[in-house]
């Protein structure tokens, strides 16, 4: 059987896994539970669409952020600091008994930073848009700028739209918006190296897409809700077919910026 053609689209999908290696895991002060709580849980299924390109991090993002830049590094182990391997959440919880060395965090890079990277690299290649997916607490953590305060549904970011045209940024406004969803554009996240690097710098086309939490699972005890899983995924198939006819049109224009 033939393979479905794909639409010139690239989803990356940073921060769905929960994997973390034992000898890693053994030092941390963390359980399972709090592991599960920092990932972007049920991401990798919401965005996980047959039309598009699909990259997945093979890896925690407490154990290297692949949404990072590769020498953002902090040694004050007792702050909050949003580098390439953080040890203090998002809520100020102290995640190492013993933090990683320079050696050990430019190992963790290395082994899964750089092949994530690349995998993306390659499949730009075939891709026109890029979108950055992501999801967010309902309630801005206490590390957080928002702290206490009530996010929107869906959290659009284009660094301040410097990945993508005020147009396009709109088109998919908009298509949330129908859907009956609160829509925030840059407020509270705009996108880091994933869009920095690959769309602000290299020239690809994207846009962050952060989805409410609160929406899809019990953000207390991080049970799925399956059928608004599905909902959400329809929606996402869905926005990749618009993103393509965007491109179809911008294309027919003379190669216009989209």
């Amino acid at each position: 059987m033939a393979e479905r053609k794909k639409y010139p689209i690239l989803i990356a999908i940073p921060h769905a896994s929960t994997f973390v290696p034992k000898e890693l895991k053994d030092l941390m002060l963390f359980n399972d539970f709090q592991i599960r709580k920092q990932s972007d849980l049920y991401t990798g299924e919401i965005f996980d669409v047959p039309n598009a390109y699909v990259v997945k991090a093979k890896i925690s993002r407490l154990v290297v952020d692949v949404n990072r830049a590769p020498d953002d590094i902090e040694m004050e182990y007792k702050l909050y600091h949003e580098g390439v391997v953080v040890s203090v959440d998002e809520f100020g919880e102290q995640i190492y008994k013993t933090p990683p060395d320079l050696e050990n965090i430019f190992g963790r890079v290395e082994k899964y930073h750089e092949p994530f990277h690349k995998e993306i690299d390659e499949l730009s290649k075939k891709a026109k848009f890029l979108i950055d997916a992501h999801s967010l607490w309902n309630i801005g953590p206490k590390m957080r700028s928002d702290t206490g305060m009530e996010r929107a549904d869906i959290v659009l970011g284009n660094r301040d739209y410097t990945t993508c045209s005020r147009d396009t940024t709109l088109k998919i406004y908009n298509f949330f918006k129908d859907k009956g969803f609160s829509v925030k554009i840059n407020e509270p996240y705009s996108g880091k190296y994933i869009l920095g690097y690959h769309c602000s710098r290299r020239g690809l086309p994207g846009m962050q897409i952060e989805i409410n939490r609160k929406l899809y699972m019990n953000e207390k005890t991080l049970r799925p809700k399956k059928r608004e899983i599905k909902k959400l995924r329809k929606i996402i198939i869905e926005l990749t077919k618009v993103i393509n006819e965007e491109i179809g049109k911008y294309e027919n224009m003379g190669n216009r910026s989209f």
